[in-house]
């Protein structure tokens, strides 16, 4: 809680400083470090001692507007006073330049802020239009320069295996009751092996939680080489497959209401205080930006939770909302052995990632897959209707992605600058998949989505089975229901 530097004179002199514990110590010690110099140096009545925090300095006067913003061993009410003066300063830029844009310029789009950095940045963004969000999961660290593209790493960490750090429940806390919502950037990023993931979840998860808009960051950072057929980034999407491929999966998911929103709309009240600023001033230095840990430290909130009910922060009491949409989705999220399953079903699409171990128990045996490791999978209609009732409907699996010649180190985390070269390859998937009531004619498709050749399905009891392999060379099928 202290670390502070003084310089020192050949007189005594007394020295003070005030500082509050971050955490309890039994075997704590103080220590005192010197430079190098011979010359002695001497201490008398070394004491702690309860308080030592101060209000306004000697030299502090509101009258004169002599008051710093930041002080030394300054006491909470200070520290409460500079939050709420920033708060309400940056609530005020941002309300003036709205009403700019809206009033002065006549600008009839929608306008926003900027993303939301905890409780009070929340308060600071409440009166625009909508409110926007980012997040990543595994953002590449650079352990020395910033941006250094040969000295980067990346967590093999897939998100499924770890709800509990999940970057989704994060941004679900953001959201504003009654106001729009947006994810404006999100990624996983190349060459995290399980990038694979990342459509399928956010387009179901927001979905379900109703969600108005989310991006992914970012399509291409060229503008001048078109024709490249290689991933050259850690998040653009044209050219990798594992994230581009699950594109028209994605819009079926979260556009065409593939997965319909969940029924009811819990909004969780950030404060009980009085004075609402006030009290959140108090929340945001317990949990600076992380907003659901925020909405859990007030009403107990947790992630199973939330894969049942639409959540949203308030600044006042606002009821459960339930609403009376047909057949809500069925989310669910588990981690056995330390292997992750996800998986997100509504009316019109079928989501799941996850390790292939997981799939024939946490898919009541509908779905059996033996390779590869890590596969997302995603079942969709084409044509915006329910699964047992579309004509036509597409399947997209895959594992990992990379180019050809890509060169990891040997934990995986990083290629530096040797990231291959053409053609970009995916593992394909292989297993079976039990299909929606119906006959169906089943075609692979190539890289332009034409197709290729006639897949096989089984029928087991008037139950279509289609056996997904290696050997069809794709990531996406296609079932057209045919006539009896």
């Amino acid at each position: 809680g202290l670390s502070r530097r003084v310089e020192l004179t050949p007189e005594w002199r007394n020295f003070r400083f005030g500082f509050v514990a971050k955490t309890n110590e039994n075997n704590a010690r103080l220590s005192f470090s010197f430079g190098g110099s011979r010359i002695p140096i001497h201490l008398a009545h070394v004491e702690l001692r309860p308080g030592g925090r101060v209000g306004l300095g000697k030299d502090e006067s509101i009258k004169d507007g002599s008051v710093a913003l930041f002080a030394d061993d300054e006491s909470p009410g200070r520290t409460l006073d500079r939050m709420c003066f920033l708060a309400e300063t940056e609530k005020g830029y941002f309300d003036g330049m709205r009403n700019f844009i809206k009033n002065e310029l006549s600008c009839k789009a929608l306008v926003t802020g900027t993303i939301v950095f905890g409780p009070l940045g929340l308060y600071a963004q409440s009166d625009m239009d909508f409110i926007d969000a980012h997040a990543y999961w595994q953002h590449p660290r650079f352990p020395g320069r910033p941006w250094d593209g040969g000295n980067w790493v990346i967590s093999q960490k897939p998100m499924t295996d770890y709800p509990s750090e999940a970057t989704l429940f994060r941004l679900a806390a953001e959201r504003l009751a009654g106001k729009p919502f947006t994810v404006s950037e999100y990624n996983h990023p190349a060459p995290l092996d399980a990038q694979a993931e990342c459509v399928p979840m956010i387009a179901s998860f927001a979905a379900a939680q109703d969600w108005d808009g989310v991006w992914l960051y970012t399509y291409s950072h060229n503008s001048d080489s078109w024709d490249r057929e290689t991933l050259n980034s850690y998040f653009d999407i044209d050219t990798n497959p594992a994230k581009w491929g699950f594109m028209r999966a994605g819009t079926a998911i979260f556009r065409h209401v593939g997965i319909a929103p969940l029924n009811t709309v819990k909004p969780v009240i950030l404060t009980n205080s009085p004075d609402v600023l006030a009290g959140l001033a108090e929340l945001h230095p317990k949990h600076d930006r992380d907003m659901f840990a925020a909405l859990s430290d007030q009403a107990g909130i947790t992630r199973q939770e939330v894969l049942k009910v639409q959540l949203a922060a308030a600044f006042k009491h606002r009821g459960s909302v339930k609403s009376l949409r047909v057949s809500p989705p069925e989310l669910a999220w588990s981690v056995e052995d330390g292997k992750g399953f996800y998986a997100a079903c509504g009316r019109g699409a079928w989501v799941y990632t996850g390790h292939a171990a997981r799939f024939q128990a946490s898919t009541d045996g509908k779905t059996v897959i033996s390779a590869p490791a890590f596969v997302a999978l995603a079942i969709t209609a084409l044509d915006e209707a329910p699964l047992d009732r579309s004509q036509k409907i597409l399947i997209t699996a895959c594992g990992r992605c990379e180019n050809t010649g890509m060169k990891f180190s040997k934990d995986r985390q990083t290629v530096g600058r040797n990231w291959g070269g053409p053609p970009v390859q995916i593992e394909p998937v292989q297993g079976t998949l039990a299909l929606p009531k119906g006959r169906w004619i089943c075609h692979s498709l190539d890289p332009d989505g034409l197709p290729t050749g006639q897949v096989p399905v089984l029928y087991q009891d008037g139950q279509g089975i289609l056996k997904l392999s290696p050997q069809y060379k794709t990531m996406w099928y296609v079932l057209e229901r045919g006539t009896k």
